[in-house]
């Protein structure tokens, strides 16, 4: 990648755009039990190799680049995507055993993302997953969760499914380092600058079709300035986003910093441009029959993995920049 997609990296998003819109398409969420990936969409992911994209291909995966990833959870951001996807893709570079890799690449086994929580554990994920994926900065753990009691939560997000867990056994695999916290940090934010340009898509369409006073709303300024604020948000943290799989990708000293500010803008840009949609479809943003909504309640979760606003700003008021 050069500042932007070319070649195969687009074809690759192109790929991941079709399969992607016809498998989970954002409108399945209107319907009920569409959170989190059921064993069918587990497998068809699976078996398209989309959780291997980061592996190594001597692990048996596709050896393909933080790029590439990128480009993928955008793709996952724009139909609202669960994020045990993302657990999934993570958990394939943590497994210790090449038996436990294969069934995480293919889908066989499930895995939902943990996140430390006042009462234990927050499982993000599928209430029938085996397995539990613990992210730090410094390290990542894999846990064998498939037994242990959880209790349900309500989730404000039809996306995505949460539990609570109280305690973990020992970890059955970790990596120590960043680097799985930095895929992490990538593909949330992907997902972001994805939600980002589906809520743009979304509003441009509307202001081109409904009417008021006799002229489309998208005539008058109270419309065409915010949807035009929105673009501008969305290059913004594109460009940031292309940036940083960039160094990642090229083991650029600095990509960590690089890393932050792409998640940082993404979340702001993604919280912006979904309520901003919401704003200018009026009444009908927020009912349960429009997709406005869907948008701004999966931002709320995303933003808060990975980063949020207060952790993201600290780490990069003391950020060194490479020359």
């Amino acid at each position: 990648m050069y500042l932007a997609p070319e070649g195969q990296e687009i074809e690759i998003a192109d790929a991941a755009a079709g399969f992607l819109g016809e498998t989970m398409a954002i409108e399945r969420l209107h319907g009920a039990d569409a959170a989190d990936m059921n064993a069918v969409l587990r497998n068809l992911l699976g078996d398209m190799g989309w959780f291997a994209l980061a592996v190594p291909e001597a692990d048996g995966g596709s050896g393909l680049s933080a790029v590439e990833h990128a480009l993928f959870f955008r793709e996952v951001g724009r139909q609202c995507g669960p994020v045990d996807i993302l657990a999934q893709c993570l958990a394939s570079n943590v497994a210790s055993t090449q038996e436990l890799r294969t069934a995480l690449m293919s889908g066989q086994a499930g895995v939902a993302l943990l996140v430390v929580d006042a009462e234990g554990y927050r499982a993000i994920g599928s209430p029938a997953s085996e397995w539990g994926l613990l992210v730090s900065n410094d390290e990542a753990r894999l846990y064998l969760i498939g037994d242990l009691p959880r209790t349900a939560r309500p989730s404000l997000d039809p996306a995505n499914s949460l539990g609570t867990i109280s305690s973990l056994p020992d970890p059955a695999a970790s990596m120590a380092g960043e680097r799985i916290w930095r895929l992490g940090q990538l593909g949330a934010a992907a997902m972001l600058v994805g939600i980002a340009e589906a809520a743009l898509d979304l509003i441009v369409e509307y202001a081109k079709v409904r009417e008021t006073f006799g002229r489309k709303i998208g005539a008058y300024q109270a419309v065409r300035h915010p949807c035009a604020d929105m673009a501008v948000r969305v290059e913004a943290a594109r460009s940031q986003l292309w940036y940083a799989a960039t160094a990642f990708k090229e083991g650029r000293i600095d990509a960590s910093v690089h890393l932050d500010a792409a998640k940082h803008i993404a979340n702001q840009t993604a919280l912006a441009n979904s309520d901003t949609n919401i704003q200018l479809h009026g009444g009908i943003g927020v009912t349960e029959e429009h997709n406005a909504h869907l948008l701004l309640k999966h931002t709320m979760l995303l933003a808060r993995i990975f980063g949020s606003k207060r952790a993201l700003l600290g780490s990069l008021l003391h950020a060194h920049l490479d020359d």
